[in-house]
């Protein structure tokens, strides 16, 4: 009872200061003049998501909004959005994974990264490879499951799903996974979050190496000019992870606007998930 209280506390405190982070950011904004009167609703939502993962509006690349609205063409042309998040829903993961990134104070949004490691299947093993095999929702590769306190199973050298394997398991998975962000967060990044995106895929201490080169300033170390400087070097598998996680969050904030037939799965994120919820631990079938 004491740490739902805590957590519930936690949740408000967030909300309330991400509140009036917006209140001001939003009176800054509109001195500055970036939101012009003729700019449509769909380019106001992909301001306002990069704004929630940390990236200022100042400064926003030229193309930046285009290339975010071709990603979600592209999500029109799959089912599998629609069907990953009736995944989450359906199953009550959305509570747990929201709640651990609350407690971490990351956006809840970070939610999307699930979408694309895993579809939340929480079942999902990567090919061999010479990190070991992924596992899990989050897709952690055994060095850092362990790093994390997820323990392994019997069956870690194959590519098959283990009830044993703690990277299965939805809720400590989800904490541990809001726990390696929220680090990654607190160094180079910069609280950056589309750092944060591309360093999950590409690896932190790759991004953390090519941010380092950059001047040491918030102004100069952020996705804009990390994209900037090194946008020839960003595998293409790691661009595409960044713009089609960003793009499933703006679609996710007002999917009638992008022509989606779901709901917003992050209306909820306000009210606690029942401790039962959030103590569970067992493998999703």
């Amino acid at each position: 009872v004491v740490g739902d209280s805590a957590a519930a506390r936690e949740q408000a405190s967030y909300l309330e200061r991400r509140k009036k982070l917006r209140e001001s950011y939003d009176l800054f904004i509109s001195e500055l003049g970036i939101y012009s009167e003729d700019m449509d609703e769909e380019e106001r939502v992909i301001y306002r998501v990069a704004r929630i993962f940390g990236e200022c509006e100042v400064g926003m690349p030229e193309g930046f909004v285009d290339e975010v609205l071709e990603y979600i063409d592209r999500w029109r042309m799959s089912q599998k959005l629609a069907r990953s998040i009736q995944r989450a829903q359906t199953r009550g993961y959305v509570p747990i994974i929201t709640n651990a990134m609350l407690v971490q104070n990351m956006p809840p949004q970070f939610f999307y990264l699930g979408l694309q490691e895993s579809s939340f299947d929480s079942l999902a093993c990567g090919p061999p490879t010479r990190f070991g095999i992924a596992k899990g929702m989050w897709q952690f590769i055994p060095a850092t499951a362990l790093q994390y306190g997820l323990r392994t199973g019997p069956l870690v050298h194959l590519a098959k799903a283990d009830p044993k394997d703690e990277r299965h398991w939805v809720a400590k998975s989800s904490n541990a996974a809001a726990r390696y962000l929220r680090d990654i967060y607190d160094t180079e990044a910069q609280a950056s979050g589309l750092l944060v995106i591309a360093s999950y895929n590409w690896g932190h201490n790759v991004v953390r190496g090519l941010i380092r080169k950059l001047p040491e300033s918030a102004r100069e170390r952020n996705f804009w000019k990390f994209l900037e400087a090194y946008r020839e070097k960003i595998p293409r598998e790691t661009y595409d992870y960044v713009f089609y996680i960003i793009s499933a969050a703006v679609i996710g904030e007002n999917p009638d606007l992008f022509g989606f037939d779901i709901e917003n799965p992050l209306l909820s994120v306000q009210s606690p998930a029942p401790a039962a919820d959030r103590a569970r631990d067992e493998v999703q079938p």
